[in-house]
């Protein structure tokens, strides 16, 4: 009897032991991290009656504090077409973006949602935006506080993951202007 017992006992620990793991937190790499992403941006309000939407950019790095918040910084561009009265026409302008940043992770299997937020300075390349007041001359740099969120997508290589994310951004010397951006990134974390 105590034979067929401890057969039994064995029996289940050897099929236990061949089931599959539960994911585990540190089953995707944290610590220094490098993103890059690519989309597109479009400003709303005032602002947004004088610059068409564009193509945007994104280079983020940082640091996995725990799984749920990182630190890192940003730094983030655009160019857009200026839309003001001629003359000139067809004028472009950039939109160059610098932040220390935060983000909050809630990570759900292979899928992690989050949210961001930043503060840092914006600076608009031209004075395109003079003629309709929503820059004044010699004054091309603004606070920036942006908020944001978006969804990430673990690769079976732990080490990479990519998603999509989204940012709202407020530059108060624009006239108050506001920006959204819409990017798709790529992310390593070492």
């Amino acid at each position: 009897m105590r034979t067929r017992a401890l057969l039994f006992v064995c029996c289940c620990a050897a099929a236990l032991a061949t089931l599959p793991r539960r994911a585990h937190a540190d089953k995707y790499a944290h610590g220094y991290y490098a993103e890059a992403g690519l989309g597109t941006g479009f400003f709303l309000g005032e602002a947004g009656k004088y610059i068409a939407p564009g193509p945007s950019f994104a280079l983020r790095s940082g640091y996995d504090l725990w799984s749920w918040l990182s630190v890192g910084g940003r730094f983030s561009g655009g160019i857009h077409e200026g839309d003001v009265p001629p003359p000139p026409e067809r004028e472009y302008l950039q939109l160059i973006e610098g932040a220390a940043e935060g983000r909050l992770t809630l990570r759900i299997r292979r899928v992690a949602l989050f949210a961001e937020g930043s503060l840092g300075f914006g600076y608009i390349t031209t004075n395109l935006l003079d003629r309709v007041g929503v820059t004044t001359p010699d004054n091309y740099l603004s606070p920036a506080f942006s908020a944001g969120g978006g969804i990430d997508y673990h690769t079976q290589n732990r080490h990479f993951s990519f998603g999509l994310t989204g940012d709202y951004s407020v530059f108060p010397s624009f006239s108050s202007a506001q920006s959204v951006s819409l990017r798709l990134y790529l992310r390593y974390t070492r």
